[in-house]
Order: C-alpha cells, then structure tokens, then sequence
C-alpha cells in the first residue's frame, strides 16, 4: 500500500496538483462556512424581528379589548390569530404567572413557577421565590428554541389604563402583566437547510471546477514542458543526440529547455570531434605500426645482407684459389692436348670436355668476383646531376637488347627540371639492372619496355614496367634479398636486385614493386632531389659488376632508406 501510495505521487504534476487542490479547497470549504454561519445568523435575526413585530402587533389589536376589560373579545382574537401555522401559542399572563387569555382555551388558568425560564427572564429573584418581583424594563424579551421562537412582551400600566373605571390597579403599579408569543421555527429550519444544501452543492463546485482548473494549468504549465525535457533527456541517453525540444513560452521551463538543447548542440559537435579524433588516431596509429613494420623489414634485411656478405666473402676468399687453379689447369691441358698424337675422336671428345671445365671455372670466377664486390662494398660520391642524361646513356647500353628481343620501348617527355644530387655510376648501374631484369623478364620476343620520369620540387620518381611474365605472390618478401633468384637458368646469382636496394637506400630514397604473374611487374623509384654533396657513403649491398640482375617480384612491398 505505502509503494502504491509512493508511485501514484512520483510524479512531479500529482506533487503539485494535491497539495493546490487540499489549499484550496480548505479555502473554499473555510469561506462556505463562515459564509454558512452568517447567513444562518442572520435569518435568526429575521426572525427574532419578525416575533417582535408579531407581538407588537398582537399588543396593538388586544389593546382596546384590554382597556375596555372585554376579555372574551380578547380571548376571541388571540384564538383566531392561534389558529395561523406561523404562531404555536399566544398567552397572557399577570404578575403571579398565571396565565389569564391563550390562544388555547385550555392554558387559561396555568401558573408557571417563578424559577421558569418565562419569569426568570422578567423577575429578578430573592432568597425566596414568594419575594420575586418583576423588573425587566425592555418592551420585549426574545426566547429561542429548537422549534419556537418565542418574544415576551411586557404589558405596562399606561395611565389610561390606571384611571379607567373598570380598572383595579393602581397607578403606582407599573406592569400589568407579560404578553407571550410563540413562533414556529419551521420556516427558519427550512431556509437554513436550503441555505445549508445550496452552499454545499456551491462549495463542491467550486471545490471541483478549482481542481480541474488547477490540474489544466499544471499540465500545461508543468506536465507538457517536463514531459518534453523527460522524454528528450530519455532519447539522449539512447544515444540520439539530433533531439531537440520544442521551446514554448518565456519562463523558467522555457529556460531550461533552451539550456538543454543547447548542451544536446555541445554533446553532438563534441562527439563528433571525438569521432574525428578517433577516427584519425586509428588511421596515425596504422600510419605508425606500418612505418614500424617497414622499418623492422628493412632492419631485418640490413643484418641479413650483412650477413650474407660477410659470409660471401670468406667463401670467396676459400674458393678463390682453387677455382685460379682449376682453370689455369684446364688451359695449360687443353694447349699440350694440341701438341699430343691422339686419335681425333678423343682429342674432340677431350676438348669439350676441357672447354666446358674452363667456361664453367670462368664463371664460378665470375660469381666469386661479384660475391667480393657484394662484400666490400663501394664509396658512392654524391653531386649534381642530370637525370636526363642518366637516362638517355642507359637506354643506348641496352638499345641492341631491344632490337634483338624485338621490344618496343616506350618513354615520357624529359624532366624540364632534371637536376638532382646523387652518384652518376651508383645511379646507372641501379638503372641497367632494372632494365635488364625488364628485357629478360619477357623471353619470347616482342613485348613493352617503359621508363618515365616525374619530378616535383622535392624527388624524382623513375618508373620501369614491362609485359613480361612477372613474379610469383610467395616471392614478393624476398625480390631484395641476396643470392636469391626466380631465374630457371644458370645466369643468375640473385645479386642484381639487391645491388639495386642498396644504391637507392644509399641515397636516402625508396623502391616499390608491383607485379602480377603473366601481366607484368613495375619498378617505381622515388629519389630526393637533395644530398649532402661530396658526401662519400658505402653502398654496402652494391656490387662493382651487375651483370648478373635477376627477375624481381611481384608485390606492394615498399622500402625506404
């Protein structure tokens, strides 16, 4: 009962509209009844004044009759005026009490005792009532009860009463007797009553129209404004922060409402910069964790290829020698062959035999020749330069590579700013081993060749694509890594790519290769346009001889210096 009684005044429009409606009903209720008590006051005093004049009245036409002593004539009146609903008695009594006329024959004759309230009202009383004497001065005493209203009016000794001859009284009597009239108290009750029901009807009118006048001001004034910032405060905490409330009015609630989609208005824009912030940190924090994953690559292929090298050279430096032997071995055979009788069949046989031996011994020298230089590395000498020239001479070393393939070459237009700072040899050498890779990477003959430039204020971008067969997904983590190749033939050492690395990372640039196998693969080389000149840098990865390029792979792996 008491969690029911608390629901039902939870709400802030119940908390207002029940105290209102007791105040003003006790204020209407508290109004009814005095307004109930002074109108009841003031009818009794209609009737006490309509007793007074019924009795003087009554005193007026019983006059003569009592001058003249014709008290049947009198007794005749006052039965007849008893005979009308409005009076329920009408007496006459002397001093002692006893009544002498009535409108009722059988009153005639009845004493009241002195201690009555009728005598007590006239008399003023002794230690013995036989000595009460009749002193009220007052023309008219009113006595009210329940169901009468009765007036007492004193007959006085008037002097033409005293000097009459039918009179016995002496002029020194002042009072006569007591002239009593008795009203009902039925038109009275009556009025009160009706009086009584019409003020209530009124009072709970009032007390109602007061309540439903009330309970329309507080829905429009509170109930509608609060349930509006309610039910915008409830869409908000579900995360719609495009709700606004209606603004209505000028007022306190008017007030808040603005203030409320005013911070709905900073809720949105701030969730908004959040988003943004989020948003942007995802894309720093990716941005980041690849330049991180870059540099670990990178830093992963630096010690491999330092490795590598280190190891290249000792194992050139322990097979070396005896490859110097072996060939000078085989010529020095080959050449007494020449001068010994042997069957011819064998002699052939032989010289192929040591033929074979010397090209093979020539190009394991070769390899270990390269293997040294891949070791050592070579000092790169930075100055101005012109990429154009570069170019140009790079494509005449190549250009009978190109007819005897049958490619077509295709170039963009020169730089019209072609200067950059970098090393002319280092450069080239990087450029041929691309451009040999291009060539060899389409062994059927035909297919495209093209090498373009673009430049900004900043870098240089040069791009080498072909048509060629292009490079196997699983080989795209290792294009740059040395002694690896994807060649099918004995001519590659896998050195050519990673000499290529290791110039455009001497000069502070980047390489990325794009492949796809039986499309085609595309170099692209970003170089910056400045260095520090005369700064001497050891290309660690770069071979004095590239004569040995190998087929890149295909893939979006990007390298930065």
């Amino acid at each position: 009962m008491v969690r029911t009684f608390r629901a039902l005044l939870r709400p802030l429009e119940v908390r207002l509209f029940v105290p209102l409606s007791i105040a003003v009903a006790l204020v209407i209720a508290i109004h009814a009844v005095l307004g109930f008590n002074a109108t009841r006051d003031r009818l009794r005093g209609f009737v006490r004044d309509d007793a007074e004049r019924c009795a003087r009245l009554i005193d007026s036409a019983t006059h003569d009759g009592m001058l003249l002593n014709r008290l049947d004539d009198v007794q005749a009146t006052l039965e007849r005026l008893g005979r009308s609903p409005e009076f329920t008695a009408i007496r006459i009594y002397d001093k002692d009490g006893k009544v002498v006329l009535a409108s009722d024959a059988a009153d005639r004759g009845v004493r009241l005792p002195m201690d009555n309230e009728r005598c007590l009202a006239c008399h003023a009383t002794g230690e013995a009532l036989g000595e009460s004497v009749l002193t009220h001065a007052n023309l008219l005493v009113p006595l009210e009860t329940h169901d009468e209203n009765r007036c007492l009016a004193v007959i006085r000794n008037e002097p033409s009463c005293s000097t009459a001859a039918c009179h016995v009284h002496p002029a020194d009597k002042p009072v006569l007797g007591v002239l009593e009239v008795g009203m009902t108290m039925a038109p009275f009750e009556k009025a009160v009553t009706d009086a009584r029901t019409g003020l209530l009807a009124t009072t709970i009118a009032l007390i109602v129209l007061s309540g439903l006048v009330a309970g329309v001001f507080i829905r429009k004034v509170v109930h509608e404004p609060v349930s509006r910032l309610q039910a915008g405060t409830q869409r908000i905490a579900r995360g719609d922060l495009d709700t606004l409330i209606e603004v209505r009015g000028d007022d306190e609630l008017t007030d808040l409402a603005r203030a409320f989609n005013n911070m709905v208005v900073d809720l949105r824009e701030a969730r908004v910069e959040l988003n943004e912030w989020s948003r942007t940190l995802e894309q720093k924090v990716d941005a980041k964790s690849r330049e991180l994953e870059q540099a670990r690559e990178q830093m992963v292929r630096v010690e491999t290829m330092a490795s590598l090298g280190k190891l290249a050279a000792t194992v050139a430096h322990e097979i070396n020698n005896p490859l110097g032997g072996i060939l000078t071995y085989a010529r020095l055979v080959k050449r007494e062959l020449a001068e010994q009788p042997v069957d011819p069949s064998v002699r052939a046989e032989l010289e192929r035999c040591l033929t074979l031996i010397d090209s093979e011994a020539a190009r394991c020298g070769g390899i270990i020749h390269n293997m040294l230089a891949f070791a050592r590395g070579r000092a790169s000498t930075m100055q101005p330069i012109d990429i154009n020239e570069i170019v140009e001479r790079s494509l005449m070393l190549i250009n009978h590579h190109l007819e005897m393939r049958g490619v077509t070459l295709e170039t963009s237009d020169p730089l019209e700013d072609p200067i950059l700072t970098a090393d002319p040899d280092q450069l080239q050498q990087a450029l041929l081993a691309l451009l040999m890779n291009a060539l060899e990477a389409m062994p059927t003959r035909g297919g495209v060749l093209i090498l373009s430039l673009k430049g900004d204020d900043n870098n240089v971008e040069i791009t080498v694509a072909d048509s060629g067969c292009g490079i196997p997904a699983e080989a795209l983590s290792r294009i740059f890594e040395p002694f690896y190749s994807t060649k099918t033939d004995k001519s590659g050492v896998g050195l050519g790519l990673a000499v290529v690395y290791g110039i455009i990372q001497a000069h502070n640039g980047m390489i990325d290769v794009d492949s796809e196998p039986g499309v085609g693969t595309t170099f692209h080389i970003v170089l910056p346009r400045e260095q520090s000149i005369g700064d001497d840098r050891t290309v660690g990865d770069a071979p004095a001889d590239a004569a040995e390029p190998t087929i890149a792979t295909h893939g979006a792996v990007r390298h930065e210096a």
